[in-house]
């Protein structure tokens, strides 16, 4: 019998591979969506006509990216069909496959999380999922084939999942090297003798923190505002602050009702006072008292008392929406913060990227006898120029996490992911006439002032309550006792009982309640005027998101156009100069020119989405 011939590979086979390869690479960076053919072609060294040759557009190439990186998981699925394995046998095998795939293909575990994070409707996430359900199907029949308890094949799915998924991360966070040779066969053991004994969830608890830490938390925006409001100290002080006047209300409203008390007493006397003077006394003496008070009339000061805690209740409850706007304001302009930080990394890696490969370029000319030395020498000069600036980048993004993960009260050192980008909307502020009129309604600072103006307007009639009379009822019931020793008994005690009203009438206070009257009503007259500024520094608020909205919205349309345009323009340069039709400066300055296209273009997003922001809170929303 004749061997099989192996198929001999050629220059296109080894091209296509390449372009693969370099695929994957860009999409692990970046993401699949933003991966453009010109950035594979200029990677590549290739023109694109050669691109398009092999793969007839950006679609096909992702599909045949997703098919190369998921040729061993069939090759998985052959060798755990192989007669003789044991369940623990082929649990290592599909984790030892894995592993041996990240560890040759070193890129793959980023690209394949990209892939996770891609849209639902997109084609690479209808390719995972079919993927998935055909590889889960094949799983799942070889675990029904063992002896397993109820649900055990289920569970056991569900692990090598966490498993791979682990393995991705870990070596996209950590490297491959962090993955230990073993590791499979531990995992595998610990699945299988938890299966095996039915403690599956034992198992599963063991592995959680093992394959939990690793991944970093995802943190959406919102995410981000609901964690800072349970934990700011802003915030925490402002309920509390509510909780107290709320307990105010409670304690004014005790002032209405009667006031009741009891009083006991025993005097002994050690030296008797002279007989003749005062009568015989007993040596010892008992008195007591049941006293009940009820305010009559007061001019006004229960009433407003009642009135006034409950202003305080609702101003607190203001100061707590404001601060909750505030704080929420905050997160929200930090997160837009740290993505603009990240888009700007990743612009820069992408100038360092374009100056690399125009290094290559112009060291291939050199070589071939086209491009001086000092052009090698000045492109060289550009590349080590432009690290300096992706290193700052990359750890201004570094800062801004630390800033919000500071925010919203976590750990510094915990690993977070934000999941979402410059998604505020591309709504354009509307006529801004309304919008003053809408502010003043929502605006929580403002119902709190002018609940504070409200205060003092009690205040005056709390002072001027001061000049009025006070009426009270009152009822008690008292017990006096004699005796020269021992507890008095009957007939050396007696009972009384007294009930009436009192009447004060201030007459002369030295001008203190007409003063303090005079001050309550100044002070009224500052929360007036507060009033009338804080409605005015609103309406400047107001005015200057809108204005921020409106430029930022307007800059960000004509941006876009700009990148588009600077991308065509770098392409054309590269083609030119590569068949000498154009100068090393003139390739830089369109590279410069991208750079600034891309730059003016994050930031327009980012000021759009921090305008958005600061639009909502001055609008109360």
């Amino acid at each position: 019998m004749k061997p099989k011939n192996t198929p001999k590979i050629t220059k296109g086979d080894k091209t296509r591979q390449r372009i693969l390869e370099t695929a994957t690479i860009l999409m692990a960076e970046r993401g699949p969506d933003a991966v453009s053919m010109r950035e594979i072609s200029a990677k590549l060294s290739i023109t694109k006509p050669v691109l398009y040759y092999y793969f007839k557009d950006k679609d096909e190439l992702i599909k045949a990216a997703f098919i190369e990186g998921t040729k061993h998981i069939k090759e998985i699925n052959v060798a755990i069909e192989t007669p003789g394995f044991t369940l623990e046998q082929k649990l290592e095998k599909i984790f030892s496959n894995h592993l041996d795939f990240i560890k040759r293909y070193p890129d793959m575990p980023k690209c394949a999380l990209k892939i996770m994070a891609s849209p639902e409707q997109g084609v690479l996430a209808s390719m995972a999922r079919d993927l998935k359900q055909r590889n889960r199907k094949t799983l799942k029949a070889m675990l029904d084939r063992e002896n397993l308890p109820h649900r055990g094949s289920e569970n056991i799915l569900h692990m090598i999942s966490a498993v791979i998924t682990y393995f991705m991360v870990e070596a996209r966070e950590n490297g491959v090297a962090s993955l230990q040779k073993d590791l499979p066969g531990r995992l595998a053991r610990l699945i299988t003798a938890g299966a095996r004994n039915m403690k599956v969830v034992l198992a599963i608890l063991l592995l959680t923190p093992l394959l939990a830490s690793a991944a970093p938390q995802a943190l959406t925006l919102d995410g981000a505002v609901n964690a800072a409001l349970k934990s700011n100290a802003s915030v925490v002080t402002a309920e509390e602050t509510r909780r107290i006047y709320k307990e105010r209300v409670r304690e004014y409203w005790g002032s209405v009702f009667p006031q009741a008390s009891v009083s006991l007493a025993w005097t002994r006397y050690l030296d008797k006072p002279n007989a003749a003077i005062l009568g015989a006394k007993d040596a010892n003496i008992y008195t007591g008292s049941l006293d009940v008070n009820q305010v009559l009339w007061a001019g006004g000061k229960v009433s407003t008392g009642i009135k006034m805690a409950s202003i305080y209740s609702n101003a607190s409850g203001e100061q707590l929406k404001t601060a909750q706007k505030a704080v929420a304001r905050s997160v929200k302009q930090v997160y837009y913060s740290v993505l603009l930080a990240k888009a700007m990394a990743g612009v820069q890696k992408e100038s360092l990227d374009l100056a690399r490969q125009h290094l290559a370029t112009i060291e291939a000319q050199y070589k071939q006898g086209i491009a001086s030395d000092l052009a090698m020498l000045r492109q060289k000069v550009e590349v080590s120029n432009t690290e300096p600036a992706l290193t700052q980048a990359q750890n201004l993004y570094e800062i801004g996490l630390v800033e919000l993960k500071n925010l919203i009260g976590m750990d510094p050192e915990a690993e977070i992911d934000l999941t979402d980008g410059f998604n505020c909307g591309r709504r354009v502020p509307g006529d801004i006439s309304g919008l003053y009129a809408a502010a003043l309604a929502a605006r929580p600072d403002y119902r709190n002032m002018r609940y504070q103006r409200d205060l003092y307007h009690e205040m005056v009639s709390i002072e001027r309550a001061g000049h009025f009379p006070y009426l009270s009822a009152y009822a008690s019931r008292q017990y006096y006792g004699s005796r020269e020793s021992g507890f008095a008994q009957s007939p050396d005690r007696t009972w009384s009982t007294t009930a009436g009203v009192r009447l004060a009438l201030p007459l002369f206070s030295g001008g203190s309640v007409s003063s303090r009257t005079r001050q309550a009503k100044l002070q009224e007259g500052i929360a007036d005027t507060n009033l009338r500024e804080l409605e005015r520094k609103i309406k400047i608020d107001v005015k200057k998101a809108w204005l921020s909205m409106k430029e930022a919205s307007e800059r960000l349309d004509s941006q876009g156009t700009a990148v588009e345009q600077a991308h065509k323009a770098l392409a054309a340069t590269e083609v030119r100069f590569k068949n000498g039709l154009a100068g090393q400066l003139d390739l830089n300055d369109a590279t410069l020119a991208l750079n600034r296209a891309q730059t003016l273009y994050n930031q327009a997003q980012h000021d759009a989405c921090s305008a958005d922001a600061q639009l909502k809170w001055a609008l109360g929303e």
